[in-house]
């Protein structure tokens, strides 16, 4: 065999045998040459996974906006940006189905050529050639919090306001129909629509009581509302004021024509941001849940929100160690034994995801455990596999 082409081909590394050079084989991410090598191998099948799964989860709104606002001769430029910043939050969830992927791929491409063979037959153990995916879904991990809580929230208020304007519906403050909700102490609100498309509340009961004595609230029945723009105040129209003495008695019944009704100033944090809690970042969730909580409202699902914040980037690294062994140990089966097990690792996540949520909400368990119990449960499974691969 000539000698130049074989200095030229890759040849597996042992570990080294000097002290030094092992600590930092070990603790240096990317500082071998096994490791560079697979890092390129996995950035085609990421980007691509990445890619191909952003157009899918955006291509239901490209198709909805074609068909319900082009037909009403909507700016492309606006439509067309309108589906731009709706990417980032594809992305967010592309990108851990995206490195489960190339996890996959990569390594039973590796299995299958029978370069892990040779890799562990020169001394190098499954649980080292795994640690370059692992360190690879620690840095993706990372970017996918930032992204998701730095750049998907602005982006999607970005998004909702062309689809507004588009839509020509004006924003209106985020009140659930049919529904009480305590503004402070000594106010509380009911609406019993909300009409976006005319921008005001109709069937507004407003009960307010004066902080200084006890006694009845005041009954406040307006046939519909509207808040004025860029104050903190309601305006109520063709109403009816109910005043009660201390013993409950109706006194007075005092119609209207016009009304004003001031609010606290923390309440347009509740009301005027008519985002989901997935579209806040992890800052403006918290300021919601305090203001919720001082408004005298459940905060259980904001909470809930606030900690899939956290968990679904996470999920990168829990299903990254959960699918390199499986990958591994099928490595022989075929082609597309790694592709079926990074198919079926994302369904049976997203299966637990919505049963924990299911079951969370049904037996209020902490937030807490019903946003990271899957990813206890697919890391210790991970964790598990990893242990027995040899």
């Amino acid at each position: 065999m000539d000698t130049r082409l074989a200095s030229k081909a890759w040849v597996p590394e042992t570990i080294p045998k000097s002290k030094l050079l092992r600590g930092i084989y070990w603790a240096i991410p990317f500082a071998s040459k096994m490791d560079r090598y697979f890092f390129r191998e996995m950035i085609a099948p990421f980007m691509m996974g990445v890619m191909f799964f952003v157009v899918v989860l955006t291509g239901h709104y490209f198709y909805w906006a074609i068909k319900s606002i082009v037909g009403q001769r909507a700016p492309a430029k606006d439509l067309l940006l309108m589906v731009v910043y709706l990417v980032p939050q594809a992305a967010v969830l592309a990108i851990p189905i995206g490195m489960i992927l190339c996890t996959c791929i990569v390594l039973n491409r590796v299995g299958r050529e029978m370069e892990l063979m040779a890799l562990r037959a020169s001394g190098v153990s499954v649980q080292r050639v795994i640690m370059p995916f692992i360190v690879v879904a620690i840095f993706v991990t990372i970017g996918d919090f930032l992204l998701n809580d730095r750049i998907v929230p602005e982006s999607n208020k970005r998004a909702n306001q062309i689809l507004y304007r588009l839509a020509y519906i004006n924003p209106m403050p985020l009140i659930e129909s049919d529904k009480f909700f305590k503004v402070s102490d000594d106010l509380w609100f009911y609406v019993r629509l909300v009409n976006y498309q005319t921008n005001r509340l109709e069937g507004v009961l407003v009960y307010q009581r004066d902080p200084k004595q006890w006694q009845f609230p005041q009954a406040i029945i307006a046939q519909w509302a509207q808040k004025k723009p860029n104050e903190n105040q309601w305006v109520l129209y063709d109403g009816v004021a109910h005043k009660f003495n201390a013993k409950g008695d109706l006194i007075a019944k005092i119609p209207f024509r016009q009304q004003i009704i001031n609010l606290p100033p923390d309440l347009p944090l509740l009301i005027s941001d008519n985002r989901y809690p997935h579209q806040l970042s992890t800052q403006e969730l918290r300021q919601r849940i305090e203001t919720t909580d001082k408004a005298g409202q459940t905060s259980y699902e904001l909470e809930i929100a606030y900690h899939f914040k956290f968990s679904v980037p996470a999920a990168t690294l829990v299903m990254t160690l959960w699918a390199a062994p499986l990958s591994v140990r099928f490595s022989r089966s075929g082609s597309f034994a790694g592709l079926f097990i990074a198919i079926l690792g994302v369904f049976l996540y997203q299966g637990a995801m919505g049963w924990a949520e299911a079951i969370g909400q049904r037996y209020f368990l902490p937030p807490f455990w019903v946003a990271w119990s899957q990813n206890f449960i697919f890391g210790i499974m991970g964790l598990w596999l990893l242990w027995k691969e040899r």
